[in-house]
């Protein structure tokens, strides 16, 4: 009768890593919010006043809002971004292989930190994630600035008050810091998960066991996956755990085929 493997000691997030990515992506949230501040100043004092006709105002507003877009587009260099993205695409590996190591140990005894091949492919990984993420931070000013100027060319169209229009400004301020919390959230859960599959193959490990973290957050069609067995080779209609928007799941490597 062959071996089989004892329990696994239940998986950690990385939740703490993509707290403090986001904290290191605080600054230059904070450049796009204090350009918008600064636009609301501007048109603060050009804001046409309400009347079907068109004003020279008009043409002010228009000039402000193209010069704090063209700011925005440009306030995030992607070289700026790329080193904090590779600190803690580290950072994620690093907790990865403490967790794949926790689990092996407890299961089939064997220290795979040792093992060489386990990080093959995970460096190219992490400068992918870097990149990836750098694009995706940059972009925060160019969807600021095209929001901007939605509300603002609907604003002049319909005629509308001042107040109306600061108020929709302001909330973009909390939009662009809650985008920039989701792809903290999404691209960290998201390396971690390549990083599980990469090194579970690096092993060996061609099966896994689906895992949820097992709250009230956790999508309807996840939960249902809590417990069942997949091939890496073939995943489930979703994708592995980890690949949809925030998703929060885990893969528990199946190391039975590593004992005979």
């Amino acid at each position: 009768m062959p071996l089989q493997p004892r329990r696994l000691p239940r998986a950690a997030r990385p939740d703490r890593i993509a707290a403090e990515y986001l904290a290191a992506l605080g600054p230059s949230v904070r450049v796009l919010q204090t350009l918008l501040a600064e636009l609301i100043q501007d048109l603060a004092r050009e804001w046409p006043q309400p009347e079907p006709v068109r004003t020279d105002n008009d043409r002010d507003v228009a000039r402000a809002v193209k010069r704090t877009a063209d700011k925005l587009a440009r306030a995030i260099k992607a070289e700026s971004i790329v080193p904090i993205a590779t600190k803690y695409g580290a950072a994620t590996s690093d907790f990865q292989r403490a967790q794949l190591a926790k689990q092996a140990r407890a299961a089939v005894s064997i220290d795979v930190r040792k093992l060489s091949g386990l990080d093959r492919n995970v460096p190219r990984q992490i400068a992918g994630f870097a990149q990836t993420n750098a694009d995706l931070i940059t972009g925060l000013g160019q969807r600021m600035a095209e929001d901007i100027g939605k509300v603002v060319e609907d604003g002049v169209v319909m005629g509308s008050r001042w107040e109306t229009i600061a108020k929709r400004l302001e909330h973009f301020g909390g939009v662009t810091e809650s985008r920039a919390a989701l792809i903290a959230r999404d691209q960290v859960g998201k390396l971690y998960g390549d990083i599980n599959k990469q090194r579970q193959e690096n092993l060996g490990v061609t099966r896994y066991v689906w895992r949820t973290v097992r709250d009230n957050r956790v999508r309807e069609e996840h939960e249902a996956l809590d417990g069942d067995s997949f091939e890496w080779s073939s995943p489930p209609p979703d994708g592995h755990p980890g690949e949809a928007v925030n998703c929060r799941c885990y893969a528990d490597p199946d190391f039975s085929e590593l004992l005979g």
